[in-house]
């Protein structure tokens, strides 16, 4: 006769266990859960024998009743359990929690990824954790910070706030090599860009601008015949501020009105928002606005979109040849760090910043320093040495 004894989490556990040492014959003698410190073990007493398989059998009553126990014991446990998370779930929002936990987790592990010789200071702990706060990525985080202690040492990164000083320098560098010399003449000008962006109230704050501070004569497009109201809306702007409208449909028609407007010293032309994954309707698009010569496109994207969506319209408009990038509604969050990781990747400089809806005085040209003023103060400077129109 063989007989031994095991301890496992669950009876399924344990007759693994079992049929791994004493084969398909082996009977279970008993089974019982066990206390104290191994309250959460359950016992269990196995053999195999020849006679003992008989004997097994004549006690099988013993056994079911032993283990319909053990069922009992834990069908209990798992109702309590159900009832406590239920409890708790009702007062706590738990998939938060655990997300906030793992993103913890990650962070610790970033900062651990990045530390060099010796412990991370605490002002290079609190710059990374600054920067994942303005919606840079945690990578585009930690190569800021793995450049930042290659080209400084150690005695250079004491001070919080010079730390964050270098930072902000470290951006302006990156971004300044996205800002080439724009279009010499860049009198035509069109803003593309997904629904909802704000593409025809950036329009209207330029065209104000170029009225009223530069004294241009000023012509407006209109290509969003899709939307309900869009050339209505338009067409008030104008009217208000006595500028000629013209709507064009297609690549035909958009060649006609920019010939009848062709005494203004400035063009601006609306296009339809569309889905970006329409990508015949981008081919369209760019085809009609590439028949213009010199025309100067502008991607316009609002800041309050997730940093996903962000990065999608940016690469997916790329079909497009855009020019430059607008960002708008800078006023409605504190997470300009997507800012950054569009023009890193995308290499394109940025023309405008919105932050508001005043036309035409929130809107403000940009260069690489206000840019990285902005992504690392949490939003639009108003004490920019930019002049906001």
């Amino acid at each position: 006769m063989q007989l031994k004894r095991y301890e496992a989490k669950s009876i399924n556990e344990a007759m693994g266990k079992i049929k791994h040492d004493l084969g398909a014959d082996a009977v279970v003698l008993s089974t019982k859960r066990l206390k104290g410190e191994k309250k959460h073990l359950i016992e269990v007493i196995a053999a195999r024998d020849a006679d003992l398989v008989t004997m097994g059998r004549q006690e099988v009553t013993h056994g079911e009743k032993a283990s319909s126990d053990v069922y009992s014991t834990i069908r209990a446990d798992v109702d309590e359990l159900k009832s406590l998370m239920h409890h708790f779930l009702r007062g706590t929002n738990i998939c938060a929690e655990l997300a906030e936990l793992k993103d913890h987790f990650h962070t610790f592990f970033d900062l651990w990824g990045i530390r060099k010789n010796g412990k991370l200071s605490s002002y290079l702990s609190k710059a990374y954790y600054h920067l994942i706060s303005t919606g840079i990525t945690k990578q585009q985080a930690c190569q800021l910070m793995e450049t930042l202690q290659k080209n400084n040492s150690p005695d250079d990164l004491t001070d919080y706030g010079d730390t964050l000083q270098r930072l902000e320098n470290m951006m302006r560098q990156t971004i300044e090599r996205s800002f080439g010399p724009r279009k010499a003449d860049n009198r035509i000008c069109a803003f593309i860009g997904p629904t909802g962006t704000g593409k025809t109230t950036t329009l209207a704050k330029l065209v104000a601008h170029h009225l009223f501070d530069r004294k241009a004569n000023v012509g407006i497009v209109t290509m969003d015949t899709y939307r309900i109201g869009a050339t209505d809306q338009l067409r008030k702007y104008a009217d208000i501020m006595g500028v000629p409208i013209e709507v064009a449909k297609d690549k035909a028609s958009l060649e006609r009105v920019i010939r009848r407007l062709s005494e203004r010293d400035m063009i601006l032309v609306d296009t339809p928002g569309r889905s970006m994954r329409d990508e015949g309707h981008l081919l369209k698009l760019k085809d009609a606005l590439s028949s213009v010569p010199g025309i100067e496109t502008h991607l316009v994207l609002s800041i309050t979109s997730s940093h996903r969506c962000m990065m999608d319209a940016a690469r997916r408009f790329g079909m497009t040849d855009y020019d430059t990038i607008i960002f708008t509604k800078l006023d409605d969050t504190a997470d300009c760090g997507t800012i950054y990781s569009i023009i890193e990747e995308m290499k394109k400089p940025v023309s405008y910043v919105t932050n508001g809806q005043n036309v035409p005085q929130d809107i403000s040209e940009v260069e690489p320093g206000m840019l990285a003023r902005i992504i690392m103060n949490h939003g639009f400077d108003c004490h920019s040495d930019t002049t906001s129109h």
